[in-house]
């Protein structure tokens, strides 16, 4: 799985939105790849879209990050909204039993 996700920043933080890729996805945890840079601990908010189904301003939290040689970022991220979380697992259920 490689979906596209927009990353925005808690606005406290004062950083621009960034790109990345979900590499994958459950209905508890990502992994993204990003050129943005991240700091574990660090609150996130990813909007994407699942087939039919769109999530914006999904809060996560950075788990673990690092970065290789070409400057980009790989990090594990953990959701943070439990409705969030059962909403995201339907629409994996509805992907995967197709």
């Amino acid at each position: 799985m490689r979906l596209p996700v927009l990353i925005r920043f808690a606005p406290e933080v004062g950083r621009q939105d960034g790109w990345g890729r979900l590499e994958e996805l459950t209905a508890s945890s990502a992994r993204l790849s990003t050129a943005s840079a991240l700091a574990r601990g660090e609150k996130v908010f990813l909007s994407f879209q699942l087939d039919a189904e769109s999530f914006k301003s999904l809060p996560a939290e950075v788990l673990y990050e690092e970065g290789d040689d070409d400057g980009y970022r790989s990090a594990e991220l953990r959701f943070t909204d439990e409705v969030a979380k059962r909403r995201l697992a339907r629409a994996l259920i509805d992907v995967l039993s197709r």
